[in-house]
């Protein structure tokens, strides 16, 4: 058999496999399509197959390097310039990603035996676990969650734990209350990927003045009392 490497993409990031993705997606609507007005599948997707790009020759001459049916021999060799072909793909793919990453955030590298939070389900709760296995795919954690479960995810649906960091509290006074950070941040992490990464939270001085309540006499006696 052929040298042939199967690479799995992580569960639940549709977009690390991005290129079978869109193809899928043309496919579902040009069927979609064809089923609305009537037309045959199979031509359908035969014209899929054998229709060229503007600048590239069709998918199916792509794949077999040649045109379908040949009436002689001399037809199996590609009858287009294959490096000129593979140049203007990786060309394409290099401004798709450009494109891509232009809004794109990089989420800080985790590492082994890190306590973590996780996706198990798109739509259900955080999860906690801890990081057993790094890679060996570019962004992708093994993780073991606190009910005995292994899972495999990205680092997108992987946010760390800092509880096992949080300071124990300690009292304060009226001057530390106001000179300390105002928000403290939420031991489950929210579904934005960028929650992590803000260096410094916004301010609610409205839930500081709900939380922590001077009498208007304490202010008084320590007045009465200063020399």
């Amino acid at each position: 058999m052929g040298n042939y490497k199967h690479h799995v993409t992580l569960p639940h990031f549709p977009r690390a496999n991005g290129q079978i993705e869109r193809a899928v997606q043309t496919v579902k609507n040009s069927l979609t399509k064809a089923a609305e007005e009537g037309k045959d599948l199979y031509v359908v997707l035969l014209d899929y197959r054998i229709q060229p790009a503007k600048d590239m020759p069709s998918p199916a001459e792509l794949l077999m390097g040649r045109t379908f049916l040949p009436s002689y021999p001399g037809q199996l060799k590609p009858t287009f310039d294959v490096e000129r072909a593979r140049k203007t793909l990786k060309k394409r793919q290099i401004i798709q990603n450009k494109y891509t990453n232009k809004h794109a955030t990089m989420l800080p590298v985790l590492h082994q035996n890190a306590k973590v939070w996780f996706k198990h389900k798109m739509k259900e709760p955080w999860k906690q676990g801890t990081i057993i296995q790094v890679g060996p795919q570019p962004h992708s954690y093994i993780i073991k969650g606190e009910d005995g479960g292994v899972f495999r995810r990205n680092r997108f649906h992987i946010r760390q734990d800092n509880t096992e960091n949080d300071n124990p509290r300690w009292s304060r006074t009226v001057e530390d209350l106001y000179n300390r950070d105002a928000t403290e941040i939420s031991r489950v992490p929210n579904d934005s990927a960028d929650s992590q990464i803000n260096a410094s939270p916004k301010t609610n001085r409205s839930n500081i003045s709900q939380q922590f309540q001077v009498p208007i006499e304490t202010f008084s006696e320590q007045r009465n009392t200063v020399v």
